[in-house]
């Protein structure tokens, strides 16, 4: 077993690069096919019929398996072949890997591609597809190489390999290195979520064992990295010391699309209405709000009293555009007819924040637990001023259709634990309400 592990990106998530994610440099996808028919079929000999191979063959894939996974998959018995809860586990992924590749050649068809290609039934090796992966996000061929220990040659020999057996052009040359095509982009996207569910996997064989273990990916507001996350991840690995948490940090749009393709387990963050035309799953878990803070010592600590009008004569440091904070404040003073404030520096990062607030007369409007240490020692002031209307629901975003590891659930549950003394009850809703978010 691995030893736990951090890590914190300010980049897009790429799953892989790093050299530890284990599956990464197995065949497993060509043996879960193997799995999937020994299950269906109850037996090896006539799991080797349906699939045109020799039962020694399909044998082998199922040892391959049970050593890698270091459990066992099947009881033999006189019957046949009956999954273990470990087959069982490694089946029910299975069945979505199938899933998502035949809904990659039904979304191709109209590009003519092969519905014979190895791809399609589950025939080809991890490498190939995280090396397409991996091109379609940084488009430059010896970058690709370099991170995955391969040589140039051999990421283009799998490129050519999988264009061949599609009959289809993924890639084109372009000014600055290699651009995805329209198809390419369609396959990708079901190839990420192939990825995703064999990353999930390891996780699922060790919590039969009654063991946490594998990788969590996932995104989180600001400010519940000051005190909630490093308390819940703590209390995570400080009970299951084999896992790994990855924390993203990337603009929004680019974490829903991680989300939407399974890169990313789920996101923590402030809940809009502007999301319900995603097709997410929302879990709120309580209520914030903002406040306006600034330096000890800002002109506007002097006031008894702070109006609104007076904060847009000062340069503001906010997040990103898309990001709610940034759109909570927008609508806020679109209701109040007043112009918004001229936003000088754009980033969330907690460090600069706190530099920017000691050293110039910025103001920003953050949740009272972004700043919770510089707040309580008196060297950041909350303003006396009023947000109204700047209240809003703090929860998970995931796909719907997800199948979160056991691992993922309890990491979300540990932040649920700790936020529980800080942010106020959701409000109520009816029944249902809330959960499914799809597109309108």
């Amino acid at each position: 077993m691995r030893g736990q592990q951090f890590f914190l990106s300010d980049g897009f998530p790429r799953p892989g690069i790093e050299r530890y994610p284990a599956m990464q440099d197995k065949n497993h996808m060509r043996h879960l096919r193997a799995l999937i028919a020994v299950v269906e079929e109850g037996s090896i000999a006539r799991a080797a019929q349906r699939l045109l191979r020799t039962p020694s063959a399909v044998a082998s894939s199922i040892r391959q398996l049970e050593t890698s996974f270091d459990a066992t998959l099947f009881e033999r018995q006189s019957a046949g072949m009956a999954p273990t809860p470990f087959g069982q586990a490694a089946y029910r992924r299975a069945c979505r890997i199938e899933a998502e590749l035949q809904l990659a050649a039904a979304e191709l068809a109209p590009y003519r591609v092969s519905v014979n290609a190895p791809l399609f039934a589950m025939l080809v090796g991890e490498r190939q597809l995280t090396a397409l992966v991996r091109l379609r996000e940084m488009g430059h061929m010896p970058s690709v190489a370099a991170v995955m220990g391969l040589t140039q040659p051999a990421v283009s020999a799998l490129l050519r390999q999988a264009e061949a057996s599609l009959k289809l052009r993924l890639f084109r040359r372009a000014a600055k290195g290699m651009a995805v095509t329209e198809a390419g982009e369609l396959l990708l996207f079901r190839v990420r979520r192939v990825l995703a569910e064999l990353r999930h996997l390891e996780a699922d064989i060790a919590q039969q064992r009654g063991e946490m273990a594998g990788r969590v990916m996932f995104a989180a507001l600001p400010s519940m990295r000051t005190r909630v996350l490093p308390q819940a991840i703590a209390a995570l690995v400080g009970k299951h010391p084999n896992v790994q948490i990855s924390m993203v940090d990337a603009p929004f749009e680019i974490l829903f699309a991680g989300v939407h393709s399974g890169e990313i387990d789920f996101i923590l963050t402030g809940l809009n209405a502007n999301y319900s035309h995603r097709d997410f799953l929302i879990r709120v878990i309580g209520r914030d709000r903002l406040v306006v803070v600034a330096r000890a010592g800002h002109p506007l600590c002097a006031r008894e009293r702070v109006e609104i009008a007076d904060l847009v004569r000062y340069p503001w440091v906010l997040r990103d555009r898309g990001a709610p904070t940034r759109e909570l404040l927008n609508d806020l003073f679109r209701q109040l007819g007043i112009e918004a404030p001229h936003v000088a520096v754009q980033a969330g990062d907690l460090g600069l924040l706190r530099g920017l607030l000691q050293h110039s007369d910025v103001v920003s409007a953050v949740s009272p637990e972004y700043l919770s240490y510089e707040i309580a020692s008196g060297a950041v002031k909350v303003l006396d001023v009023e947000l109204p209307h700047t209240g809003r629901e703090i929860g998970f975003i995931l796909r719907r259709d997800a199948q979160p590891s056991l691992l993922c659930e309890k990491l979300m549950q540990h932040i649920e634990a700790v936020t529980a003394g800080t942010l106020a009850p959701a409000a109520p809703s009816p029944a249902g309400a809330r959960t499914a978010v799809t597109p309108g």
